[in-house]
């Protein structure tokens, strides 16, 4: 159920979510490579990780050298051969998956993402929508988890005005971040594996040009990013949802 390969296989087999999904495949030399030559910015995650750890950044920055960045840490490893053989010894026996780069807006030159946390009640077709937040990443991280980053959050609608993003409507990307996500968990819990999943905790990006993208879907997301807003209505809203005690 954790797998993020078998999340993206679910979801990018629908039409309507291919578009927003990030070109993702299993890490190989050959997947690797292909990517590369494709995109020239790569993430590569631990197919079973989580909170951002193990993660890594590949870019290409010419001339055969690349830049590998991992926690603060960045690498310039020379040679194809060199950086395969260099991130093998780093992943050893672990899956992960090669996923393209999507060039986040940013606050104030550190990127972020938007947490969106989506219920139903019992198996009801009836998703809702019930918090967004935004995750700014740390100086010098390439993920925005908070805690590993050392980063911030905001209201989603701060996040966007104060962002990189330009000539687009706040209103218009908000809705399309919730509808995405809706279908993301309509699609997901049509699927036996997740029939039974009451909430999912989707990890969305905004890319420069007002894109939106599913970066990650989350089985059992953390509520701590809401508990850190002055205003814990959308936090009172999940746990009202979940039948928990407000605290």
């Amino acid at each position: 159920m954790r797998s993020k390969w078998t999340k993206y296989t679910f979801m990018s087999g629908s039409e309507g979510l291919r578009p927003h999904i990030p070109k993702t495949r299993l890490f190989t030399q050959k997947a690797l490579w292909k990517c590369m030559n494709q995109y020239g910015d790569v993430i590569l995650k631990p197919v079973y990780g989580s909170r951002g750890a193990g993660v890594f950044r590949l870019s290409s920055v010419g001339h055969d050298e690349y830049l590998i960045h991992c926690e603060k840490i960045r690498t310039f490893v020379h040679g194809k051969k060199e950086v395969f053989d260099y991130l093998n010894g780093k992943i050893e026996s672990r899956s992960y998956i090669v996923q393209r780069r999507v060039h986040l807006a940013k606050v104030n030159d550190h990127p972020f993402d938007i947490r969106v946390i989506v219920q139903r009640r019992g198996k009801s077709d009836s998703w809702k929508v019930t918090g967004k937040v935004a995750k700014v990443a740390g100086k010098g991280y390439v993920v925005t988890n908070i805690t590993r980053s050392g980063g911030t959050v905001l209201p989603v609608k701060t996040a966007i005005q104060s962002s990189s993003i330009k000539l687009h409507s706040r209103r218009s990307l908000l809705s399309e971040i919730e509808t995405v996500a809706l279908l993301s968990a309509r699609i997901l819990s049509k699927r036996k594996l997740y029939s039974n999943q009451r909430i999912f905790g989707f990890d969305m990006g905004l890319d420069q040009e007002g894109r939106v993208w599913i970066i990650e879907a989350n089985l059992k997301p953390m509520l701590s990013h809401f508990r850190k807003l002055k205003d814990r209505t959308m936090y009172r809203r999940i746990l009202k949802h979940k039948g928990l005690a407000i605290r």
